[in-house]
């Protein structure tokens, strides 16, 4: 191929490449939505539940959102599990936190315990004192009968039951924690005290939970602390959808709602970037087809 036609196919890949990589309104993102509907009978189509596929493998990841330790959350990852078959079940835990999930004997929990526990954590005092509002309010949840990660203890549980791989496809919650431990003190303290004031009851009024409410959520918590959402929401997005687009076959994989949109941008954008290398590597093999050009 000639230098100058190749140059030309450069640009307008580049072109097209940087035109995929914009992100879009959140309006836009709403219109055109990157997911396709799942058909799964008795499971809403209210975008908790949505089917992702993978042009690149051929991959059907059906991906639910839940709201962590609901029952019904739980029932509905039970439910989809069972009715898909699937050869992966895909949790966002990472391994040291599925095997405090699994294992964990929340009353012996004490408060002595919940603040030995918090000191070790990396950083300043900020950081402490937000790792003990976290354990004191996981505690309040155990204590009414909540466990919190149900949902993935049940996805767990079910990828055995039907015979399929189980992965944990969230970043280590050590490298979280240590990102955290970065970010501007007073942020981390306003979240400490956010997590203190959350209601137990509230929390698990599912049909108070949607997408559109929880994304309006997600924004005013960027909005007022930017730098610990890129922490625990946007970081962990990018890392989850990576790993999710390497599975193969059909795959269950269970969120939270929070990254639920997230996950379905990014995997919007990288459908159209793998598009778009599929349209120039054509238009390469048409040249070359041609005119017997080669690189």
């Amino acid at each position: 191929m000639s230098s100058s036609t190749c140059n030309n196919l450069l640009r307008v890949f580049k072109k097209k490449s940087r035109k995929s990589h914009q992100q879009p309104s959140s309006s836009s993102a709403e219109n055109e939505p990157s997911h396709y509907q799942h058909g799964i009978p008795g499971i809403p189509t209210d975008g908790k539940v949505v089917l992702l596929m993978n042009s690149s493998n051929g991959a059907q990841i059906y991906l639910i959102g839940t709201l962590h330790g609901s029952k019904q959350s739980a029932e509905t990852v039970k439910k989809v599990i069972d009715y898909v078959r699937p050869n992966v079940v895909a949790v966002e835990l990472c391994e040291k936190r599925a095997m405090g999930a699994m294992n964990k004997q929340p009353d012996k929990d004490t408060w002595y315990k919940l603040f030995r526990k918090s000191i070790k954590a990396p950083g300043g005092l900020s950081m402490m004192i937000y790792m003990f509002m976290v354990s004191c309010r996981r505690r309040r949840l155990h204590a009414y009968g909540i466990i919190p990660g149900l949902e993935f203890k049940v996805a767990i549980e079910e990828s055995s039951r039907v015979g399929a791989s189980c992965f944990y496809f969230d970043q280590d919650i050590n490298v979280t924690h240590e990102q955290l431990s970065k970010v501007p003190s007073f942020d981390l303290l306003w979240k400490a005290y956010c997590e203190s004031r959350l209601s137990v009851h509230a929390d698990l009024a599912d049909e108070k939970y949607t997408r559109s409410s929880v994304r309006e959520v997600s924004g005013k918590q960027k909005k007022r602390c930017p730098d610990i959402f890129k922490v625990i929401i946007e970081d962990r997005d990018k890392f989850m959808s990576i790993n999710l687009r390497s599975f193969q076959g059909e795959v269950v994989a269970v969120v939270g709602l929070a990254h639920m949109d997230g996950i379905e941008l990014l995997w919007k954008l990288a459908e159209e970037d793998d598009n778009c290398k599929l349209s120039f590597k054509s238009e390469i093999e048409g040249h070359s087809g041609q005119g017997g050009y080669t690189l």
